[in-house]
């Protein structure tokens, strides 16, 4: 296990890789129409609660160190609700990367390969995920640490917005949208930003470093994502005001647009194409995860991930590409959320108390 097992800094950047993807982008405008310019505490507060549920998510896991999450299920609620449970959790896992790779070609479609059709893009997108995704977890996880550089290039490409003319006074009075409206910022910062923490359920297994110190990296994990998504969302209400920052639906790279530099034109077209690796990275977690939930074979992992990159290949050139469909297939994701990533693993840790179950029972 130690040879194939995961360190701290791959688990780190697993997850890390996982929750920075397209969400951050139309973050500042989606949470501006309920947070207002209090939109960044609703970011730290949604890293709070997050916090929260990555210790029930530990809870649960530390009392079956060698199970699969699957196994977890099945153990605690019997084969046949296990299964049913594990089969929610594929499609779960099938429809969320689906919308994570509609979004990425509409961004794709709409700022860079004006002409190219949809079927192209997805194509070649799915063709790159499905090489990594049918590798092991652990070169996967070592692959994640390895393009974990772009991501600090990012955040310097965006210190250059520093540049641009910023208000400090947008982001006051504080608390002015009151407690309700920055509780709803909140929710739509977890189902927007922060998708991706689920990856912890599968990854406990196969770590090295277990107990308390997995419990420190997802933790650490956690605030530099919070981190970084606080971040942008501050910098964008300093430099928008409320109505600007309301009609703009990408604010993160809209306000790299307007910097010019004599060796750079087009700061905004490289920060996209920087960012497309880590937006790739949440499809192939998701394809990775979803394989896990069915109870196949190590030999036939290849086989579901191809049969798993197919069906994503159809749904998502046959799913609605204008942003009222989008809207309505984030939603349908998003209600499906609230069973399986809080309901589902809150009744199995309180059944696995109740019951008085381990792994080590088994």
């Amino acid at each position: 296990m130690k040879k194939n097992g995961l360190s701290k800094v791959e688990i780190f950047f697993f997850i890390a890789q996982t929750q920075i993807g397209i969400g951050i982008l139309s973050l500042p405008n989606t949470i501006q129409n309920s947070a207002g310019s209090d939109g960044w505490i609703s970011v730290l507060l949604a890293g709070v609660l997050l916090q929260l549920i990555l210790f029930l998510y530990w809870l649960l896991l530390k009392r079956f160190p060698t199970l699969s999450y699957p196994q977890i299920t099945t153990k605690l609620v019997g084969k046949y609700v296990g299964t049913l449970l594990n089969v929610v959790f594929y499609l779960y896992f099938i429809l969320t990367a689906s919308l994570v790779l509609l979004i990425l070609v509409k961004l794709l479609k709409e700022w860079l390969l004006y002409v190219t059709p949809y079927w192209v893009i997805i194509l070649l997108i799915l063709l790159t995920c499905f090489y990594l995704a049918a590798s092991r977890l652990h070169i996967v996880a070592r692959f994640f640490v390895l393009i974990s550089i772009l991501l600090f290039g990012l955040i310097g490409l965006s210190l250059l917005s520093f540049t641009l003319p910023m208000d400090l006074g947008n982001i006051f009075p504080l608390g002015e949208t009151g407690l309700k409206n920055i509780l709803i910022g909140t929710h739509e910062s977890i189902f927007l930003s922060f998708y991706g923490f689920e990856a912890v359920l599968f990854l406990y297994p196969y770590a090295i470093h277990k107990e308390g110190k997995f419990l420190k990296t997802i933790s650490l994990s956690n605030m530099f994502v919070t981190g970084i998504t606080t971040y942008f969302v501050f910098i964008c209400i300093l430099i928008f005001n409320e109505e600007l920052l309301s009609q703009v639906q990408y604010p993160v790279v809209y306000f790299l647009r307007a910097l010019q530099f004599q060796i750079l034109d087009r700061v905004d077209l490289v920060f996209i194409s920087l960012w497309i690796v880590p937006m790739m990275m949440s499809v192939v977690t998701y394809l990775f995860l979803a394989s896990k939930c069915l109870p196949l074979n190590e030999n036939n992992h290849t086989r579901i991930i191809s049969f798993n990159s197919v069906l994503l290949f159809l749904l998502t050139v046959f799913a609605g590409k204008d942003d009222a469909s989008i809207e309505m297939y984030s939603t349908i994701v998003q209600y499906i959320s609230y069973g399986v990533l809080f309901c589902v693993p809150l009744i199995l840790l309180i059944l696995s108390y109740l019951r008085k179950e381990t792994s080590e029972e088994a």
